[in-house]
């Protein structure tokens, strides 16, 4: 009895410190196919260069529906990951913004509150909700203004951890000389580009050392590279140079007086190709495609409509790879297709971006049939790549290619507009990863994702409901038999004269 007593209280005792263990210690064990749960190299290495005290404040609404909740709690827990491995004074404060003050305090700190509906007693209402973070670090704050199931979660606060401690920022300079994109027509990208990188504007007659720039971006030159500049080009790429390429080399007219398209050669077709990159002469069309505003004509009247125009494709086939990993769909007006060709160079090709099954090419010079009835003919060739990647393993060079400049583009005064964000994705995770010397690029596709449970049939939903309702009694019930034959066995042996147990 005294045993038995003993071993009960050690059990206590045990589970009693775990608990106590457990209020300061923040361990959890992944077992995700994707380490959802883990922290990668580069983040562990961040927080562990933090060298003041960090602070974050959590605007949360309260009494929101079970699948927000969980991004909050998965926010949360991430959290505890990094403050468990801090070498600083790490706090999280949870702020429920219930209140005007505290709801004001949220918007002066730059958190966005969103409209939702929510179900409340049977009851549908359209409320504000916040959830965002202020993160400070030393004299330093960032925020996150909103944080939902499409928030990189780690990449967001694995980028402002490395935005304290890093001195020098990726340098990436865009080309200019040949008619290319202004800064001033692409604000979307410039904007996102400015946050981990400084942005230089060069031409390259002039440019000095390229070997001081991480990646050149070359967003819709209209007029030919030069011998020299081609061959400044091939230099930067023999040195570990990375290129961002994004050419409008089928080049659409349409407006009152035209209504053609033709190609626009610019010299870096050539640099591409000598790597086992050809871009077509052609035009790509695509079944799943954008639409246009066109007249059309019913008796005496005259009124305009949108009809879909295979000559602006919707993109979205894309290849497993950190830089398109997560996109949905990216518009790629007037775009040529690539086929990869053999040469005698060790670069490696990779498709990044297809057009759909039902898709084909034109090849130009073109004239555009507003009127055209599109059928299956039309679309002679599937899958065709629009957007690859060159790698070199022997210099670590590498080239970005993408045969459309105008998604990029949103152009200035009355013409300007707003772009798709995917549009705006791939070129900022293109970027990023060719100037990415850390890993952080491999973030911004971790989103907090929750598996959800397949259906069952009938018949084996029956049988999961016995099967748990039975297990536990055959169970118990083996379990008792166990115990009875053992206690049985035993008395039968205390009976035999000379028996000690």
């Amino acid at each position: 009895m005294k045993k038995l007593i003993k071993n009960n209280l050690y059990t206590i005792t045990g589970i009693a410190l775990l608990n106590i263990l457990s209020a300061f210690l923040f361990v959890r064990i992944d077992f995700t196919f994707n380490n959802r749960y883990s922290l990668s190299k580069v983040s562990k290495e961040a927080i562990q260069d933090i060298k003041e005290p960090v602070s974050i404040d959590f605007y949360i609404t309260e009494d929101l529906p079970q699948d927000i909740k969980k991004v909050a709690k998965e926010f949360i827990s991430l959290i505890k990951e990094y403050k468990s491995r801090s070498k600083v004074a790490f706090s999280l404060n949870i702020i429920h913004p219930n209140t005007e003050q505290k709801g004001n305090m949220a918007l002066a700190s730059g958190i966005q509150p969103i409209l939702m509906e929510l179900r409340e007693r049977d009851m549908e209402k359209i409320q504000n909700v916040f959830m965002g973070a202020v993160i400070k670090i030393g004299n330093k704050q960032s925020v996150i203004p909103y944080i939902d199931h499409n928030t990189p979660i780690e990449y967001e606060i694995t980028r402002i951890l490395k935005q304290t401690t890093d001195t020098v920022k990726p340098h990436i300079a865009f080309v200019s000389g040949h008619r290319e994109a202004m800064l001033g027509q692409m604000p979307q990208l410039i904007n996102e580009l400015s946050h981990l990188t400084d942005i230089s504007v060069i031409k390259l007659f002039n440019a000095g050392d390229l070997n001081r720039f991480n990646v050149l971006c070359i967003v819709g030159p209209q007029d030919m590279y030069t011998p020299y500049e081609k061959e400044q080009l091939e230099k930067y790429l023999a040195n570990g140079g990375r290129l961002f390429i994004a050419l409008n080399h089928a080049v659409g007219q349409l407006n009152e007086s035209q209504h053609n398209g033709y190609i626009n050669p610019t010299g870096l077709e050539d640099i591409l190709a000598e790597k086992g990159l050809k871009i077509q002469p052609d035009f790509v069309v695509d079944n799943n495609c954008g639409t246009m505003t066109v007249n059309q004509h019913n008796g005496f009247m005259n009124y305009q409509s949108n009809v879909s125009f295979p000559y602006l494709p919707m993109i979205t086939n894309f290849s497993k790879h950190t830089i398109t990993h997560g996109l949905n769909a990216i518009f790629l007006p007037f775009a040529s297709s690539i086929e990869q060709i053999k040469t005698n160079t060790t670069y490696i090709f990779t498709p990044l971006a297809t057009t759909s099954s039902l898709s084909g090419t034109k090849h130009a010079p073109i004239f555009f049939n507003l009127q055209h009835q599109w059928n299956r003919n039309d679309f002679n060739k599937p899958k065709s790549v629009v957007a690859a990647l060159l790698t070199n393993d022997d210099n670590n060079s590498a080239i970005v290619a993408i045969t459309d400049a105008d998604f990029l583009i949103n152009d200035i005064g009355l013409y300007a507009h707003v772009l798709r964000q995917d549009n705006i994705n791939f070129a900022i995770n293109s970027i990023e990863w060719l100037a990415d010397n850390s890993g952080l690029i491999r973030l911004r596709n971790k989103f907090a994702t929750f598996a959800s449970l397949q259906p069952i049939d009938e018949h084996y939903k029956n049988f999961l409901k016995y099967f748990n309702f039975l297990l536990p009694l055959a169970a118990i019930i083996i379990f008792a038999a166990v115990r009875f034959q053992r206690n049985r066995k035993r008395r039968l042996n205390r009976s035999r004269p000379g028996y000690i147990e």
